[in-house]
Formats: structure tokens, C-alpha cells, sequence
């Protein structure tokens, strides 16, 4: 593995499982240094373990006082934020007409409100730096899914956002960029909400409609993720990366 981020300061939210464990792996091996972030301080643990590179915070990015918190014991152990990923997400399926209030604020709550609060807070130090942000969103928010009105609400918000702040960071050194995962192997397929039965029948469907024929890897986002942290992507900002094995073709 190359060491194309030596030197370099990464947050990672979300970084207990699915993507974010393989992204704050695979930034760790590239040479970073990665704190992230996490509910589940066990899940965290066991992210912790994998790399001495990786440190963690424990954090609810949906709590700004979390948020701030992880700044600043980023910028006190380490002093500066050169990469932001912005990977933590709810996903919880209920058609409209079934859910609640809450169902929507949670979701937005995390995926965008939480996302945003990082970013505003991260930004100062990421102009510093001429940083890069990586937001992970999901082809779910160009291609809604039946049931899941709310959470593709949030991920169309991730791309939209993404895009508005490459233009509006682009003078001050910082690129911003968005990855939307289609179907991939994480914990997060088994807290939708949704019963057993319906889940293996949707994945079913999916895969059937992925040319490549298969559902992705953590690690697949991983290495997407690490491309646009890296000087590699230097001329690249603004983008959607789809990872998606065709399912959008």
C-alpha cells in the first residue's frame, strides 16, 4: 500500500462499522492519521484495534455538542484536519402514510443536519489545510426507493449540498465530493426496520438488477473514498461517484 497520506489528519464519522471501517482503514494504510466517530464505543474498539493510525471519539454527529467535541480533540492531539468524511447515516424504511414524525427528523437529524454541523464546525480548519470533504450519500437519492421516501430525501440533500459547497469552497483550496454506494455487505441492511422476509426478497430484486451481479463491498467505497481524499484527485471536485456495479446504468 502506498503512503500518498502521510502527514495527513482524517475524521471519519461513522467509523465503527460497514464503510466507515473500511475507509478509516484504508486511510490508515495509506499513511493518515484517522479519528472517528461512533455511537457503539465496542464497535469502535474493534475499528481502533485493526490500526494504530485509527483513534476514536465517541459521538452522536446529530448532537452539536458531540460534534464539537470531536473537533476540538482533533485539533488538540493532532492540530490540523486535512480530510473529512462525512459517512454517518440511519437508514429506516416505512412507506408514507406509516411512519411518524420522528421517522423523519431522526433521518435528517444524522444524515444531513449532522453532516452539515460537521462540516461548518471542520471548515476553518479544512481551509487551513486546503483540505477535502468526501460525502457518502447513496444512489437512493437519484433513484428513490419504495419505502424508503425519507431516507432518499436525505441522501438527494447529500448530493444537493455537495455540489453547492464545490463551487463555494473551490476558491479556497477545498474540493468536495460525493459518493453514492449502491447495495453494499453493512450492518446498516439489518436496521432498516424492514421484516426479514422483505429484506432478502429486496436484495434479491437489487442484485438481479446489478449488471455486475453481485452486491459491493465496504471496501469497494473504501478505495472510491481514498481516490478523492488523495492528491490523485487534485483536478477533481464536485463529482457523484456512483459505486454501484451498473445499477444506475
Amino acid at each position: 500500500m502506498s503512503q500518498q497520506l502521510k502527514g495527513k489528519v482524517a475524521i471519519v464519522t461513522g467509523g465503527s462499522t460497514g464503510i466507515g471501517r473500511a475507509t478509516a482503514l484504508r486511510l490508515a494504510s495509506e499513511g493518515a492519521t484517522v479519528v472517528i466517530t461512533g455511537r457503539d464505543e465496542s464497535t469502535l474498539k474493534e475499528s481502533v484495534a485493526q490500526h494504530p493510525g485509527i483513534h476514536f471519539v465517541m459521538a452522536d454527529v446529530s448532537k452539536p455538542a458531540d460534534v464539537k467535541r470531536v473537533i476540538e480533540w482533533t485539533i488538540q492531539n493532532h492540530g490540523r484536519i486535512d480530510i473529512l468524511v462525512n459517512n454517518a447515516g440511519i437508514a429506516q424504511f416505512l412507506p408514507l402514510g406509516k411512519f411518524e414524525l420522528d421517522h423523519f427528523d431522526a433521518q435528517f437529524a444524522t444524515n444531513v443536519r449532522g453532516l452539515v454541523d460537521m462540516t461548518q464546525q471542520a471548515l476553518p480548519h479544512l481551509i487551513q489545510s486546503k483540505g477535502v470533504i468526501v460525502n457518502n450519500a447513496s444512489i437512493a437519492g437519484d433513484q428513490p426507493i419504495a419505502g424508503g421516501s425519507v431516507y432518499s430525501a436525505t441522501k438527494a440533500a447529500v448530493i444537493a449540498l455537495s455540489r453547492s459547497w464545490a463551487k463555494e469552497l473551490a476558491s479556497q483550496g477545498v474540493r468536495v465530493n460525493t459518493v453514492s454506494p449502491g447495495p453494499i455487505e453493512t450492518p446498516i441492511f439489518g436496521k432498516t426496520g424492514m421484516p426479514v422476509d422483505q429484506l432478502k426478497e429486496m436484495t434479491k430484486q437489487m442484485v438481479s438488477s446489478i449488471p455486475l451481479s453481485r452486491i459491493g463491498k465496504p471496501e469497494e467505497v473504501a478505495s472510491a473514498i481514498a481516490y478523492l481524499a488523495s492528491d490523485e484527485a487534485r483536478f477533481v471536485t464536485g463529482i457523484q461517484l456512483k459505486i454501484d456495479g451498473g445499477l444506475a446504468a
